[in-house]
């Protein structure tokens, strides 16, 4: 699709005309999981969560929690901070799920309006822009404006998969598309003169042994998620890193005065250490080859 990768695994789910034998990746499940299969993973991840933060807490030379590491999410899927986000498995460790036709027609039906009404995954906006809202979220595949391999930006990127500590800067490294940001830590104010960009202008700082990233600047091209929740420049990110034992606890929360009717707190993503001796892989380049050929505007 936009990647070579995602391109290659559509060529491999079209070879079946009428039954798709793919694995559409919930967080750590597939799609079709049953409720007691599901309620068994949120167990066992609940579990891994719970021994992972009783172990030591590192400490780093500057005598705060050390946030250097590979990180990986608690679940082992991609659950992020906006909810589960639907990816293909080509590693051959998830079972195959195998759904008609009809099931994934009847899906796409269901998913957009079940996910409408969870209104906590995303920022409530002022009665104004309630009606725009709606609409961008039930077009949100074709409008998105990451389709067209424009960047994600802060904070639909997420929390980084790789942090690296210097005395004077926290540097985040994003295996998804191959971004990165520099984290000033040496007690700088914003760069008044900084053109706006995707990420933002970020300054980071500890309170206790929390790290605080404060982001401001922001381009207003980007979404702050994939169900169209759009922003201004007026958008104020602050991100706060939390370690206890081997996890490490993500929270965002978006403040944008002009549009959104209160500040936003996203569900917090919990990340564990990833396998030892791995780091952030370069990712295949973004290649648009879809918006060309939508023949609709639904969302699925």
């Amino acid at each position: 699709m936009r990647t070579l990768l995602r391109h290659s695994a559509m060529v491999a789910i079209l070879i079946s005309a009428t039954t798709l034998c793919a694995t559409a990746q919930f967080g750590a499940g597939a799609a079709s999981q049953t409720p007691a299969a599901r309620e068994a993973v949120a167990r066992a991840t609940a579990a891994k969560i719970e021994q992972a933060a009783a172990q030591p807490t590192p400490k780093g030379p500057n005598g705060h929690p050390d946030l250097a590491g590979y990180w990986a999410p608690a679940t082992g899927g991609n659950e992020g901070v906006f909810g589960p986000q639907r990816s293909l498995d080509l590693t051959g460790k998830q079972a195959v799920t195998f759904i008609t036709e009809d099931d994934e027609i009847n899906g796409d039906a269901v998913a957009p309006k079940a996910r409408w009404a969870n209104k906590s995954l995303r920022p409530m906006y002022k009665p104004e822009f309630a009606k725009k809202q709606e609409e961008e979220f039930f077009r949100a595949d074709y409008l998105d404006p990451s389709f067209g391999c424009q960047p994600e930006g802060v904070p639909r990127v997420g929390a980084p998969t790789e942090i690296l500590v210097t005395p004077a800067a926290v540097v985040f490294l994003y295996q998804h598309r191959n971004v990165y940001r520099v984290i000033p830590t040496d007690g700088r104010a914003h760069d008044k003169n900084a053109d706006a960009m995707a990420m933002g202008d970020s300054i980071g700082y500890w309170e206790g042994d929390t790290f605080v990233v404060d982001v401001r600047n922001f381009s207003p091209d980007t979404w702050i998620d994939h169900d169209g929740s759009w922003h201004d420049d007026n958008l104020h990110v602050t991100e706060t890193f939390t370690r206890k034992g081997n996890t490490l606890i993500y929270v965002v929360k978006m403040e944008d005065p002009t549009l959104f009717a209160e500040p936003f707190t996203a569900k917090p993503a919990t990340l564990i250490p990833g396998a030892p001796g791995k780091h952030a892989d370069e990712d295949y380049p973004c290649v648009e080859q879809d918006q060309a050929h939508f023949v609709g505007t639904e969302r699925h």
